[in-house]
């Protein structure tokens, strides 16, 4: 147990440091470029090797790898693992490689052709074909990392956002305010700098492996049952990661075609703010977890993968449901100490305060289907959440064009809820164990005792919210959030350990309070 709260908050405390480092950096970019086309053209270009990180390296490859890798650790040797390790990077550089340069090339060539007039275009063709190598160093970096958690060493991939962002932060001060570098010049050597990020994001966990498990690499194209294993689970991960980006995209291209201005900024402000607790918590818990559902089941000690199922489904939504009542709870003062400045108003805050309130709706079905993934992924079973992905995907579809017509961007949030409610719940349905008798049983997931302690909370932040005490203002606003977020953590954690939730009743005996 003592091993998994220090991985947790390892993961939990490095992935905050990184959100605020992410957002430091977002606030330079805007300081350097504004909202321009120059701007606008980095976005697209980084958005493309993104886009194919999440769906050839983090999450899929990974979650098909790592239970493979385990097996064969456990059944054979670290060699033989090691041997698989070396057949699948080994395959990806040669992928990559050839991804790499052609999509360099193309992009290249295309900026330079005079069919196309947009400059817009031609700026963020020539970006990619500078910035499109990243995927290369990001997806090979994803399985080096993924084999140290596998080993229960989750520093280097928690830490890798970091690297990336202290890249393009120190690139950008340097060029900007060192050297004085405006434009297409800047911008051109920012994307050298998420190059740079990537290189070390390889290096750093690279020398991790060679040194604490002698690993060593060597090119290999050989093939061997392990490979054949990973290449079968793969694809059909593959297929799932792309129907969740198209759903994604299909969202926000809906939110552009509506009428009224600024929708698809709304829900994308909104998507972040919930990511937020999502990457800190629930993403943090269920990479802690992967790997030991993974060493559970190949050994198969059914009891013990469910006590481990159970402590990872409790934690996840016994932060998640609180954090989601706070943040709509606070949302209006959280987007005006954030946001409100400039152009963006009192009335951009009402509106941006309606919109997040509905995504949080979807917070914790989010969270829980994202555990869900990873715990059937733990079993190698990559159909079920496939499934649930197509589902998700035409449930948000309908739900989308049928309640934008009349609810616009509100109405396209609420097929987001939609679509993670039908999710979860498939999810859940086929789970194998999951059904009624180990919800509720008492030593199990705990939800009586994280709703009511939640709804304890809502109801005691909401009386002392609505007297007042707080005029409306950026100083008062500041205030309530450094009063209201404390005082509800406090009466949560109160009202949970009242109830006997068994984490709080570890964090007691380890601080020597009584029980």
């Amino acid at each position: 147990m003592s091993h998994l709260v220090g991985n947790i908050s390892l993961v939990s405390g490095l992935t905050i440091v990184s959100r605020f480092l992410g957002l430091a950096r977002d606030v330079l970019f805007f300081t350097c470029f504004g909202v321009s086309a120059i701007g606008d053209a980095f976005i697209l270009a980084f958005t493309i090797p993104n886009l194919f990180r999440r769906m050839l390296g983090e999450g899929t490859l990974t979650s098909a790898y790592i239970p493979v890798y385990s097996e064969i650790e456990k059944n054979q040797s670290l060699e033989m693992a090691h041997r698989v390790l070396n057949q699948v990077i080994s395959r990806l550089f040669v992928f990559l490689l050839a991804l790499s340069l052609s999509v360099c090339l193309v992009s290249w060539m295309a900026s330079d052709n005079q069919w196309i007039s947009s400059q817009k275009w031609i700026n963020g063709l020539y970006l990619n074909s500078i910035i499109f190598p990243y995927v290369f160093f990001i997806c090979i970096s994803a399985i080096v990392v993924g084999t140290l958690n596998t080993h229960r060493k989750f520093f280097a991939g928690a830490f890798s956002p970091i690297i990336l962002n202290l890249s393009m932060i120190g690139v950008l001060v340097f060029l900007y305010f060192g050297l004085s570098w405006r434009g297409m010049d800047l911008v051109t050597g920012l994307c050298f700098a998420v190059l740079l990020g990537g290189v070390l994001q390889t290096i750093i966990p690279w020398i991790q492996l060679r040194r604490n498990f002698s690993w060593r690499w060597k090119f290999d194209l050989a093939s061997s049952e392990g490979l054949e294993k990973i290449k079968t689970l793969f694809f059909v991960g593959a297929f799932g990661a792309a129907v969740s980006q198209i759903n994604v995209m299909v969202s926000r291209f809906l939110a552009y075609s509506l009428d009224s201005d600024g929708a698809l900024s709304y829900l994308f402000l909104s998507a972040r703010l919930i990511e937020l607790p999502l990457g800190v918590f629930a993403i943090s818990i269920s990479t802690v977890f992967f790997p030991e559902l993974s060493r559970a089941f190949i050994s198969g000690e059914g009891e013990r993968y469910d006590n481990c199922f159970a402590r990872g489904f409790r934690l996840t939504l016994g932060i998640i449901l609180p954090a989601a009542i706070g943040l709509a709870l606070l949302s209006d003062t959280i987007l005006s100490v954030l946001f409100q400045w400039g152009e963006f108003g009192g009335g951009e805050v009402d509106i941006a305060s309606s919109v997040l309130i509905i995504s949080c709706f979807a917070l914790p079905f989010y969270a829980i289907a994202a555990y869900f993934v990873k715990a059937f992924h733990s079993q190698k079973d990559m159909n079920s959440p496939l499934k649930a992905a197509v589902l998700s995907f035409l449930i948000n579809l309908v739900l989308s064009i049928i309640l934008m017509q009349e609810y616009g961007m509100l109405g396209l949030a609420w097929a987001n809820v939609g679509a993670a409610f039908f999710q979860t719940i498939f999810l859940a349905a086929k789970f194998k164990g999951f059904d009624m008798k180990f919800i509720f049983r008492p030593d199990s997931l705990y939800v009586f005792s994280i709703s009511i302690a939640s709804l304890v909370m809502f109801g005691l932040l909401w009386f002392f919210k609505d007297q007042q005490y707080f005029a409306e203002n950026k100083l008062h606003s500041v205030l309530e959030l450094l009063t209201y977020i404390p005082l509800g953590v406090l009466i949560y954690a109160l009202s949970l350990a009242l109830l006997g939730f068994p984490e709080l009743k570890y964090f007691r005996q380890k601080m020597g309070l009584p029980n």
